[in-house]
């Protein structure tokens, strides 16, 4: 093959490159995971509220109105489930008691409105 032609091909499939595997950021000092839907979900808890964030895969904030979702969370001792409801642009959150769930496991099911349901396990800091 000819070099020019070589080097034209290669530019032109550089943008299918574009994306980096860069590791996503915890705007919000939560845990930070991209689910198979290529969503960025970070899950943030504090002593009274447990909040879920929601982006796309390029970081643009997802709408969640009509939108629900379903926290089940597993520790050595416990398993509960909590229910996210819209409480924000990109947000879902419930009150309660949430002030020990460091290391416990979190399996996210969430529903954007319209859509199908998505899944995503991590465990929190």
């Amino acid at each position: 093959m000819p070099k020019p032609l070589l080097i034209v091909l290669l530019l032109a499939c550089a943008p299918l490159y574009a994306h980096s595997d860069t590791p996503l950021q915890a705007e919000h000092g939560g845990t930070v995971k991209e689910s198979a839907a290529g969503h960025q979900l970070e899950l943030s808890y504090r002593p009274d509220t447990l909040t879920l964030y929601l982006k796309d895969h390029d970081g643009r904030p997802l709408k969640t109105s009509g939108a629900n979702a379903e926290v089940i969370l597993q520790t050595k001792q416990q398993q509960r489930r909590v229910t996210l409801t819209p409480s924000g642009s990109n947000q879902l959150s419930s009150q309660g008691d949430f002030a020990a769930l460091s290391g416990s496991v979190a399996i996210i099911q969430y529903t954007l409105a319209g859509q199908k349901l998505e899944q995503a396990r991590l465990t929190l800091q």
